[in-house]
């Protein structure tokens, strides 16, 4: 049993989805919010520039970036500039949508009145930066591994996060290039290329082709026993 401040119990209450409800259906703070269509391969948020909105992903998967690199991919349920929480502050990630999205656009100023507003607003934004640290720190222990399981570990994650699994395959978005994969891996394309080829011929990997599509029992097992 989770206790009174646990992690699920957090999770639950001070979430980003219950962070949405409370700022559409706040009736002592009126705000306005936009859905807007967002069409893929767009910057919503340039790095380094300042912004004056929030949005609540309802649909689709973002990438996040520093400078060149993606550092993060986030979809449905996230929320969007939140980490760069003040007026006039500089965007400390840039922002391009991977898919068409649907979003909810919420101004700054609107935001943080709600979350000062009640008592508990700050902890849904020391809950956010919380999962957005370990989300980081996740990755980032993903890139200390050896190359080939790492690309492993990351089309996993990226199957279970924004695609879809059964009990014999993890399939990954089209959208997952292999210049996406590559740059989230940290790793050149050239250097992915080969190595799928190799995935293929041991049936880690279906095809070279689009969408990809990982043999859950053979990565597995490759994962118990491989030291690569």
């Amino acid at each position: 049993m989770d206790s009174l401040y646990g992690k699920n119990t957090i999770k639950n209450l001070f979430g980003n989805e219950k962070l949405v409800d409370l700022i559409l259906d706040n009736h002592t703070v009126k705000i306005k919010s936009e859905v807007i269509k967002v069409a893929s391969k767009k910057t919503l948020i340039e790095e380094n520039t300042i912004h004056d909105s929030f949005y609540f992903i309802k649909e689709g998967i973002f990438v996040l970036k520093k400078g060149n690199q993606i550092v993060d991919l986030i979809g449905e349920s996230s929320v969007i500039g939140l980490y760069d929480l003040f007026i006039g502050e500089k965007s400390s990630l840039g922002v391009m949508s991977l898919t068409s999205a649907v979003l909810v656009k919420i101004k700054k100023e609107e935001l943080l009145a709600i979350l000062f507003s009640i008592q508990e607003g700050a902890i849904f934004h020391i809950n956010y930066m919380h999962s957005t640290l370990n989300s980081l720190i996740s990755h980032r222990n993903l890139l200390g591994l050896p190359l080939k399981k790492r690309i492993l570990k990351v089309m996993k994650k990226i199957a279970i996060n924004f695609g879809v699994e059964d009990q014999d395959y993890y399939y990954l978005p089209k959208e997952m290039t292999t210049r996406i994969v590559a740059n989230y891996c940290n790793c050149n394309v050239n250097t992915i290329t080969k190595i799928f080829k190799e995935f293929v011929a041991k049936e880690f990997l279906l095809s070279t082709s689009k969408p990809y599509i990982l043999n859950r029992k053979k990565i597995e097992g490759y994962f118990s026993i491989s030291k690569e």
